[in-house]
């Protein structure tokens, strides 16, 4: 584990997380405009993880969007830089969206084959409520899962 610090997005981000994006999701990578519509939609549960390297300057290592409507909240995204995974990033940015919602619901959306990402989702006690066949596209099923939400709870 490594030392996380996390804050809102801010504009001057947006390069650093586009390159967070591609690394992880590939040709499923969002656009850069898509990023500012959430922040300007969201701007206080857009995070961003910061690490610090060798040389003490703070690195971008992660973000995290989650959004706010009438159902309740959503995981939209969440990403960490492929040099920053297991070491806690993920974590921190998790734990600092539920401090921020305090309470009620989160939701996401998972693909059934990307075991990683259920397994840790399950750690932080969120469980599987249905399965959406094609989610992500053709033979992409997704699970939705849900973590309810209690006061002072962070892993």
């Amino acid at each position: 584990m490594v030392r996380v610090e996390v804050r809102r997005f801010a504009r001057r981000d947006l390069e650093r997380v586009v390159a967070i994006e591609r690394a992880s999701f590939g040709k499923d990578a969002w656009p850069p405009e898509l990023f500012l519509e959430y922040w300007r939609a969201s701007p206080e549960l857009f995070l961003i993880a910061q690490v610090r390297n060798q040389s003490a300057a703070r690195r971008i290592a992660g973000y995290s969007i989650t959004r706010i409507d009438w159902r309740g909240a959503e995981l939209e995204s969440i990403a960490v830089d492929p040099l920053y995974r297991g070491r806690g990033v993920a974590q921190a940015l998790l734990n600092a969206t539920i401090v921020r919602l305090r309470s009620g619901a989160l939701r996401l959306m998972v693909g059934t084959d990307n075991e990683p990402a259920l397994r840790f989702y399950e750690r932080f006690g969120f469980t599987r409520v249905r399965k959406a066949p094609r989610y992500y596209g053709a033979g992409r099923d997704a699970w939705r899962m849900r973590l309810e939400l209690e006061p002072s709870r962070p892993k």
